[in-house]
């Protein structure tokens, strides 16, 4: 029952469209894959050994075995798996520069392949038969916020409740400019976030709803372009001119620059992902190690102009040579 009188809420009108219209809205990327383990039930799940600690976690609380496999230097599979009856193989669009080869993915393993499109948040249904899954945390300042692609006959007959752990501090003292509390804020509430199928944030719907997400588009893939053409001849990374909708423009050097001296100049990039060096296996996947230490995943959303973009551009060609 809809409650009439006292204080008023945080005002906020809801706007046409979250994007991702026709999919299941949960809190997080987790929540999302453990949808999908739950439906499934699969025997063995192969990972990327290039992942976080997130993405392990809900195989974790359901139980389910699973093997990391490398990638090569495209970042693409260095060997196609044979699944057997009842596994399944999830795959990154890393960086959101993988699409068309997330769609070769497709027509191999079919709904045997779970789609982490976490960096690419603008896909929508092109991953059928497969499941997918994407996060609007990663892309816009919402407490939470992700969607799931999965066919209609797989989807769970359970009923979903709705998120209740909110908090908005990070967003709002990193609006103010409060950077340093708010990064304190961020990792607490990220290392509060969990795996449980719940819906989104009443809050995160009505913010999202009001993006123009036609303008974000079209800044962030001119902001990709840009970098594209300043950084392009010093990236190790090979990127399909095709690609568009990337979720940053992942730069790997040559020759490593110190990202401390990245941060003094305010600077802030953050290493994707550190968890894959603590792994026991390392050894065995020299290149996802490296990725880990030194590439440099740079920022292209919307927040941003040629101007920020070209002082990042300065500062990494003027380290260089440093």
């Amino acid at each position: 029952m809809k409650k009439i009188g006292g204080f008023f809420e945080l005002e906020l009108t809801s706007g046409d469209s979250i994007y991702h219209n026709d999919a299941i809205s949960l809190s997080t990327g987790r929540a999302c894959l453990n949808y999908i383990l739950q439906s499934k039930k699969p025997t063995k799940v192969y990972v990327p050994y290039y992942c976080c600690d997130a993405l392990i976690e809900p195989l974790s609380l359901n139980e389910i075995d699973y093997e990391f496999y490398s990638i090569n230097d495209n970042l693409e599979l260095t060997r196609i798996p044979e699944l057997q009856s009842g596994e399944c193989i999830i795959y990154c669009d890393f960086f959101g520069i993988k699409s068309n080869y997330t769609l070769s993915l497709i027509e191999i393993f079919q709904e045997k392949l779970i789609v982490d499109n976490t960096h690419s948040f603008f896909s929508r249904k092109s991953t059928f038969p497969a499941s997918s899954f994407t996060s609007a945390r990663k892309y816009f300042g919402v407490p939470d916020g992700a969607f799931l692609y999965i066919p209609e006959i797989e989807r769970l007959k359970i009923s979903i409740p709705r998120n209740q752990k909110i908090s908005i501090d990070h967003n709002v003292h990193s609006l103010v400019g409060l950077q340093d509390q708010a990064y304190l804020e961020y990792a607490q509430y990220e290392s509060e976030l969990g795996s449980e199928i719940e819906t989104m944030l009443i809050l995160s719907e009505r913010l999202l709803s009001n993006v123009n997400f036609d303008e974000v588009r079209k800044i962030r893939n001119d902001n990709f372009e840009f970098l594209r053409n300043e950084l392009g001849d010093l990236n190790e990374l090979i990127i399909d001119k095709n690609e568009v909708d990337c979720f940053c423009y992942p730069l790997l050097l040559k020759k490593p620059i110190d990202k401390q001296k990245l941060y003094n100049e305010k600077i802030f990039i953050p290493s994707l992902w550190l968890d894959t060096v603590h792994r026991d296996e390392h050894l065995n996947f020299p290149f996802e190690c490296k990725l880990s230490r030194e590439l440099l995943p740079l920022p292209i959303d919307h927040r941003y102009t040629s101007k920020e973009l070209q002082r990042v551009s300065n500062t990494i060609k003027r380290l260089i040579h440093e």
